[in-house]
C-alpha cells in the first residue's frame, strides 16, 4: 500500500515578527498549497513554547519534495520564511504508517 507522506516543518517566528504577520501568509500560504499536485490537508499548530508546527499531507514522497522546492521560490514562501528565526526551522518527511480519516469539511 502506498500511504501519503507528511511533512513536518517546525519553526519559531524572530523575535521582531508577530503572530498577526504569520496570520497575513495563511491566505497565501494556502492558495499556493491547493495547487500544488498531490496536496492533500495543512494543518499549523503551536505548542506551549511558541514552536510553530505546519504539517503538509501529500501524495507521496516526490509531489511533496516538488512542491517544497516550488515553495521556497514562491512568494508565499519567501514571505512566511522571512519571518521565522532561521535557526529554529526544522523540515522532515515521513511516509504515514497507517492513517484514517472521518473528516470531510476543514475545521
Amino acid at each position: 500500500m502506498n500511504n501519503s507522506v507528511i511533512e513536518l516543518v517546525s519553526y519559531k517566528l524572530k523575535t521582531d515578527s508577530t503572530k498577526e504577520q504569520l496570520a497575513a501568509t495563511h491566505s497565501d500560504v494556502n492558495t499556493f498549497l491547493v495547487e500544488q499536485p498531490g496536496f492533500i490537508h495543512r494543518s499549523l499548530s503551536e505548542d506551549n513554547d511558541g514552536l510553530l508546527y505546519d504539517i503538509v499531507y501529500w501524495q507521496n514522497m516526490e509531489t511533496a519534495k516538488k512542491a517544497g522546492e516550488a515553495f521556497m521560490a514562491h512568494k508565499a514562501g519567501q514571505a512566511l520564511v522571512a519571518l521565522c528565526d532561521e535557526n529554529t526551522i526544522s523540515m522532515r518527511h515521513m511516509e504515514a504508517l497507517t492513517e484514517t480519516n472521518t473528516c470531510t469539511e476543514a475545521v
